[in-house]
């Protein structure tokens, strides 16, 4: 029949393009559906003038070389995806606090990090070595925890100390180490990459990806994350998959407790899976009969908070960095060390919260614009409601004044001048997300992390929680959680599901 499908995925962000590419490549009947014109979601690029953009993507965790390949790099190689990688191991992050003297400029590789970490708070080494065995046991384990052989008891076996730490939170087991407030401060910088404080973030979760970033270091595609995107396109129709762009997923079609297939323009198509790359609120709210939705799929999704939000301001510069005196990849920019203080600061609010990251791309890609020029991006973080009242009359003004704000910001704290050479500037807001996401508050992250609803708790009780048969969901709004290596992983989890039902019931052969 052509209108039926083994699989039918909707949206082409991360998660819904590794779904589509796995099931494809395993011989299931594949249509993936976009509402765009082009594939990526928040993995693209924009050009303006003679800049093109990255979006959204700071870089790749666990990523690294084709000689020293992290757990993403080999994902990619699973699936054959041909891409033109470029990887700094020099530097992991740069943490600038003007108002405590604070600059931070932390290198790659274990040894290294510790080294200059113990040369900034003297005395914090022998707790960050204990900090980095465990990000590498979590490492371990997380991978553990999908393979076959997985079980509560062979976990307990293999990773004592796994369980022993397990939903504590980062700053739980920093002071249970001994680290001194002042090197937590330094080591916890990634927090708004995982969109929660250290007091809410789980540890072992923390230290895997601030290991991957040390181990692997800051890993991007030379032609953006559009690069990405367009490269596990092609595996999916090199794969007979198909795409197509332009054509909404408007519902989902459920049947006796199982999703069976979904419209499109007024049409419906049948299917044997149904995976959704869109928001878990948005699928339950009004993309299915609200009849076919249990309960507790309604109770669940409001019960947890939306993830962080952003405002990102993208400058393309007839300078080079070396003329305008920027000489690292990713700036962080804070009111306080305190990381703590950095996120109350920017929650229930639409002002600018002092808190901001830049990153210069031809730091790690030379040659991303023109001679003579470069592009920076800067992006702050805000939680909560604070842009909910924002209304169409003040929005212009708003937006304007947080770009404005955000380029002092960075000129003060850095000893820049940027504003006589900048040549393009665009500015995106939670609204902007918000309409080309369509997301709840525009978020590109899922689900705010917390203690009692992270990875761990999210995996452990993921039977629980499939509410609709042969529907899946993949992207932030799974159990792994935001970032895009998350949901990369998120899309195999959905795909490697899909392709097990349909062995266990010999749809597949090989």
């Amino acid at each position: 029949m052509p209108n039926q499908y083994d699989v039918i995925v909707i949206g082409a962000g991360n998660g819904g393009l590794a779904t589509a590419a796995f099931t494809a490549k395993n011989g299931l009947k594949t249509l993936l559906v976009e509402k765009h014109n082009i594939p990526g979601g928040s993995a693209t690029s924009f050009v303006r003038g003679r800049f093109e953009f990255e979006t959204s993507l700071h870089e790749l965790c666990t990523l690294g070389t084709k000689e020293n390949p992290g757990g993403i790099m080999k994902f990619f190689d699973m699936l054959g995806v041909d891409l033109e990688i470029a990887t700094s191991m020099d530097h992991t992050f740069r943490l600038i606090v003007p108002s405590e003297g604070i600059d931070a400029d932390m290198p790659c590789g274990p040894r290294e990090f510790i080294g200059k970490l113990e040369q900034l708070v003297p005395g914090s080494a022998p707790s960050m070595m204990q900090v980095a065995k465990y990000g590498g046991m979590a490492a371990e384990a997380y991978s553990f925890m999908d393979s076959p052989e997985f079980s509560i008891e062979a976990m307990n076996e293999r990773y004592p100390d796994f369980f022993r730490l397990a939903g504590h939170s980062v700053t739980e087991v920093l002071d249970e180490l001994g680290m001194p407030k002042a090197a937590q401060n330094i080591i916890t910088t990634y927090w708004g990459y995982l969109g929660a404080p250290p007091s809410e973030l789980d540890f072992l979760i923390y230290a895997r990806m601030l290991m991957g970033y040390i181990v692997y270091g800051a890993g991007m595609t030379r032609m953006r994350s559009h690069e990405l995107s367009m490269a596990l396109e092609k595996v999916i129709r090199d794969c007979g998959g198909q795409i197509w762009y332009n054509s909404e997923a408007e519902e989902i079609l459920v049947k006796d407790g199982k999703a069976c297939g979904v419209v499109i323009g007024g049409k419906e198509y049948l299917a044997k899976h149904v995976v959704s790359n869109s928001h878990p609120n948005m699928v339950y709210g009004s993309m299915i009969d609200p009849e076919q939705v249990p309960e507790g799929a309604f109770k669940l999704s409001n019960s947890r908070d939306i993830g962080a939000l952003f405002t990102t301001v993208y400058l393309g510069m007839n300078r080079t960095p070396q003329e305008l005196g920027i000489d690292s990849y990713s700036y962080f920019i804070a009111p306080s060390s305190d990381p703590e203080v950095q996120y109350r600061g920017a929650c229930n609010t639409r002002d600018f919260p002092n808190y901001v990251i830049m990153n210069c791309l031809n730091n790690v890609i030379p040659d991303c614009t023109p001679e003579g020029t470069c592009q920076l991006f800067f992006t702050t973080l805000y939680f909560g409601h604070g842009w909910d009242d924002v209304t169409p009359e003040e929005y212009a003004k708003i937006k304007n004044e947080t770009a404005e704000k955000i380029i002092d910001c960075a000129e003060k704290s850095l000893g820049l001048n940027l504003r006589p050479y900048i040549e393009e500037i665009v500015v995106a807001t939670p609204v902007t997300f918000a309409r080309y996401l369509n997301s709840p508050a525009g978020t590109p992250y899922g689900y705010q992390a917390h203690p009692w609803d992270s990875f761990i708790q999210r995996n452990l009780t993921k039977k629980d929680e499939s509410f609709i048969g042969n529907l899946y969901f993949a992207g932030a709004g799974t159990r792994r959680g935001d970032g895009y290596s998350s949901a990369y992983l998120s899309g195999l989890d959905a795909g490697q599901e899909v392709v097990r039902a349909e062995r266990q019931k010999g749809g597949i052969e090989r």
